[in-house]
């Protein structure tokens, strides 16, 4: 599907992918943050739920980890409010930066309903002291960082997803909220961020886009798809072992050591970086074990791992 060019400057740009239905209805989605150092805008793909059900996909994209806050926000504003001001209904659907991205927009690209997966509220730290691992980042943004509501519809209806084990994200979530009083709140425990992670692993993103897109919005499904999808998730018990680590270490540990054996190179990694983080004496084997499988380690990761390493004196 070729896609075509909305708007574009040094900081944001969208880009239109057309479908096959009459043109009535589209979703927007906002980029999420990527792990490796943002610099420049990537290729941007349909999304497969938008293609299946032949609806207009505008992709919403950032030359920088900005939040979509810059001296540019209001030309993208303005971009995103020419860009669908012929559609009878827009859904705005955004995962971490890109879900606080939905939200803040909502206004200007017309949503009627809104998917945010484990957004961020703000990540100021006089408004967010609770999500110190971002203060570094909001220092990167340079300039004052809207609250969503600001800006955004409040009064917009969607679905808003969280993994309650994960504390930043549900205080996040506690105040999107209150801020957006239609959205209806889902918690899926051990999910991860974002905390679809688990139902990812499935396939069985798409089924809650389209659920939005089509105003079927239903929690017991959406916590179905959850349980169904964690029964066979190394990415679930991995979770899981995360937040059984404090209370119990000998139990965690000896899942963490089946899972950096057996499960799926990313998650063998991070069982294995959380054995060395830990001081186990099986995790330096581990971890070289998964690294000759898999060398292709993510960024995040692996100043993880030069960190423990330090600590740990290697």
């Amino acid at each position: 599907m070729r896609a075509e060019c909305l708007h574009q400057d040094r900081r944001h740009r969208i880009m239109l992918f057309r479908g096959a239905g009459d043109g009535r209805r589209a979703v927007i989605s906002f980029e999420h943050g990527r792990d490796q150092h943002m610099s420049g805008f990537e290729p941007a793909s349909c999304p497969h739920f938008a293609r299946r059900l032949g609806v207009d996909a505008l992709m919403v994209q950032t030359a920088r980890r900005d939040w979509f806050v810059s001296d540019r926000s209001a030309a993208l504003a303005e971009a995103l409010a020419r860009a669908t001001a012929g559609y009878a209904e827009v859904t705005a659907i955004g995962f971490s930066m890109g879900g606080y991205a939905a939200l803040l927009y909502s206004a200007a690209c017309h949503a009627r309903r809104v998917m945010a997966v484990s957004p961020q509220y703000c990540i100021d730290p006089q408004v967010a002291p609770f999500d110190p691992g971002r203060h570094a980042k909001f220092a990167r943004i340079g300039r004052p960082m809207p609250l969503p509501q600001s800006q955004g519809d409040i009064g917009v209806d969607g679905l808003l997803l969280y993994d309650p084990a994960i504390a930043a994200d549900r205080a996040h979530a506690a105040l999107i909220r209150a801020g957006f009083p239609r959205l209806t709140a889902v918690a899926l425990p051990h999910g991860g961020h974002p905390a679809t992670g688990v139902i990812a692993g499935a396939g069985g993103v798409g089924q809650l886009a389209e659920m939005v897109i089509k105003d079927r919005i239903d929690p017991a499904r959406v916590r179905q798809a959850h349980r169904a999808a964690r029964r066979d998730s190394a990415l679930y018990r991995l979770h899981l072992v995360k937040a059984a680590l404090a209370r119990h270490p000998d139990r965690a540990k000896r899942e963490l050591r089946a899972l950096a054996a057996g499960a799926a190179p990313r998650q063998a990694f991070e069982a294995a970086l959380l054995l060395l983080e830990q001081r186990d004496d099986q995790a330096e084997a581990l971890l070289s074990r998964v690294l000759e499988a898999e060398p292709q380690i993510p960024p995040g990761l692996l100043r993880r791992l030069d960190r423990a390493l330090q600590d740990g004196g290697i």
